[in-house]
């Protein structure tokens, strides 16, 4: 089974969902290292503020610092790499929606990689709740 097939039945169960906006509100609001400062982010995101040319980098900034957390071995680590630049993500607000045709693969990536993250976390809560 492909793993969007998966991921859409998934987003079929309302307690799943309920949990993942849950999760990410938590990961909004709970996690100041989502926050950390990055000097290339950052530098790229204030070049972004005042030249649209500059999304680009951006965006495959983003999408190196994905990729590199994905590649790490140790899984809290993984998790807080992937989490900040689902944070990052966020922050942009409708920036995300206004250059699309940038921040669509990067989204989609991000989608693939979070959602399974999830559903584990969700199904290792639901186990440890029936014992």
């Amino acid at each position: 089974m492909k793993i969007e097939k998966k991921i859409g039945n998934w987003c079929q169960d309302a307690h799943f969902m309920d949990f993942v906006h849950r999760r990410m509100h938590q990961e909004l609001t709970e996690r100041p290292e989502n926050g950390r400062y990055d000097d290339l982010f950052e530098e790229l995101d204030e070049a972004f503020d005042h030249d649209d040319r500059y999304i680009e980098p951006l965006v495959e900034y983003l999408i190196c610092r994905l990729h590199i957390a994905k590649l790490c071995k140790n899984a809290r680590q993984r998790e807080r790499g992937i989490w900040w630049v689902w944070f990052q993500v966020v922050m942009e607000g409708h920036y995300v929606q206004a250059f699309s045709e940038y921040f669509d693969p990067l989204l989609a990536e991000l989608r693939m990689t979070l959602m399974p993250m999830l559903h584990k976390e969700y199904v290792l809560m639901n186990t440890l709740k029936e014992k």
